[in-house]
């Protein structure tokens, strides 16, 4: 498993633009999430994305968002026939929420969007693909000029963006409807994800799940992979780590009571697991957030 956590470097007037970007070849998915929104629009490609215990087709106009510390996964089968075909970026929603400001409406709903992180933002743009594509190819050529971090060009983007979106996502103070990952058969997949949500701080193994939505073993592991592109460990370890730095970050727990609240019993293998997955040690990536907002 690749780091779980990927930290964006943002300058605090801009934003981090990759347009365009075309895979062929030896595309891995794996978990992670980054400290600010991410943005992915989908110009090409198969595969899938997994986002708050779902799954979504990768497909031309699909256009993904993120949110902060928001676990995902995009996984792509890639080919020089079909690549993996997408444009990305990074901000930092304050930044957004400065520039919106003015725009009361487009805020309310960019609030609504990345601050509703226990929710997965998906939208099939359909006929509304073109429009988006030629904004990301307007923002790349102000880029390319060198006005690319110009609040003006940096509000522009982010208002076009927000109004081309479709009215999928309610706005702060409206009462949700049905998404339509609701509305169609939960996954094998998705029944896992969900089933290990509320059961990932206890032991789990591969017989237990099995036992757990009535399914043999190995049919439960194939399932998974083949739905999602990695591996039941892979998922549940990404959970248990994503939570063990939330309470790094919120509590004055030990290392030993954050291994057993996430249901690692070995805290010398939590501690070689989390330097593996997240990059650095318990001990020292909370005093790397200890030292972030004692600084702010």
């Amino acid at each position: 498993m690749n780091r779980l956590f990927e930290p964006v470097a943002l300058a605090p007037s801009s934003i981090f633009w990759d347009y365009d970007i075309r895979t062929e070849h030896n595309f891995r998915g794996y978990y992670h999430f980054h400290q600010c929104c991410e943005f992915v629009l989908v110009h090409e490609g198969k595969g899938t994305v997994v986002v708050n215990q779902h799954t979504f087709d990768i497909k031309r106009g699909r256009f993904f968002l993120f949110s902060p510390y928001q676990l995902h996964q995009i996984y792509a089968e890639v080919s020089p026939e079909r690549p993996y075909v997408r444009s990305i970026f990074y901000a930092d929603p304050l930044l957004a929420e400065k520039l919106l400001c003015s725009f009361p409406s487009r805020l309310a709903r960019f609030e609504a969007l990345w601050q509703s992180s226990n929710r997965a933002h998906v939208f099939d743009l359909n006929h509304r693909t073109g429009m988006m594509e030629s904004l990301f190819e307007q923002y790349d050529e102000a880029k390319r000029r060198g006005k690319g971090d110009d609040l003006e060009e940096l509000t522009m983007l982010l208002l076009q963006i927000i109004h081309t979106l479709p009215e999928s996502v309610p706005t702060a103070g409206e009462k949700p409807g049905l998404q339509p990952q609701d509305r169609r058969t939960l996954r094998y997949s998705e029944t896992l994800m969900r089933w290990i949500e509320e059961h990932y701080h206890e032991e789990i193994n591969l017989e237990r799940l099995a036992e757990e939505t009535h399914l043999s073993p190995n049919y439960v592991s194939r399932i998974f992979r083949q739905e999602t592109g990695s591996s039941i460990t892979d998922y549940l370890t990404a959970r248990r780590m994503k939570q063990a730095c939330r309470l790094l970050e919120t509590t004055t727990l030990s290392v030993e009571q954050i291994a057993r609240n996430i249901g690692v019993a070995n805290s010398s293998y939590f501690i070689q697991l989390f330097k593996r997955v997240v990059g650095t040690t318990p001990l020292k990536y909370r005093s790397s957030k200890i030292r972030k907002f004692g600084n702010d």
